[in-house]
């Protein structure tokens, strides 16, 4: 019989994922119609999906592999639409300095937004109890975001063809940028990575997620300094 210290961790990721998987599936779903659009097939997806553990950086990369993007391009573009992970984890390094070896080097495979704000109301966990948690809490988020990203690609192409379909993926960055514009730096980088992104796009489709991103990088990082 588990005791309550055993058992307490998993079932707090249970009820946590819980509160985030209507978002995360709806997401997840979205993101399945996309592939099946663009014609990603399903195998890829999904191996996508357990792989990159990230809807923007995922669907960045499915982009611009349907836009006959280089494997460098599609790379670079992926790393620098989630370089936002590399503050997360700069901000969970105290949680994961007296973890074990294995935990240090497997466990930030699942550092997402929904892991480290989800993770960061439980400053109670530490030790074993963290690790038990932040594995189930992981775990969970996977099998409710790789299942509904089946869900979308399976009910892909059962709908009409229609072209806007093709354009779920535009509707999706612009819907997950609009909350963050809420400072001139964050404006400035979106305007000018978006002016930047579509005249590449004009002369090198394949390039133009990659040069927008970067230049808002750059525009962004001047406005704050």
């Amino acid at each position: 019989m588990r005791t309550l210290v055993d058992s307490r961790p998993s079932e707090l990721a249970l009820r946590d994922t819980a509160s985030v998987a209507l978002g995360l599936g709806a997401f997840g779903v979205t993101l399945g119609v996309t592939m099946s659009a663009l014609g990603i097939g399903a195998l890829p997806g999904l191996i996508g999906a357990a792989a990159v553990y990230g809807g923007s950086a995922q669907l960045t990369a499915v982009t611009l592999i349907h836009a006959g993007a280089a494997f460098l391009a599609v790379v670079v573009s992926a790393a620098i639409v989630n370089a936002r992970m590399l503050l997360y984890g700069a901000s969970l390094s105290p949680r994961f300095s007296d973890q074990p070896t294995w935990f240090r080097w497997l466990a930030p495979q699942f550092i997402i937004d929904q892991t480290y704000l989800l993770s960061g109301a439980r400053p109670e966990l530490v030790g074993r109890a963290f690790r038990r948690y932040w594995g189930s809490l992981g775990a969970f988020i996977l099998v409710v975001w790789c299942a509904s990203i089946a869900v979308g690609m399976v009910a892909g192409p059962a709908l009409p063809d229609l072209p806007h379909l093709t354009f779920v993926g535009t509707a999706m960055f612009l819907g997950l940028l609009a909350p963050r514009l809420t400072s001139r730096p964050a404006v400035t980088a979106a305007l000018t990575g978006g002016l930047v992104a579509a005249v590449v796009a004009l002369v090198r489709p394949e390039l133009g997620i990659l040069c927008g991103a970067m230049s808002g990088v750059i525009a962004g990082s001047a406005a704050r300094r």
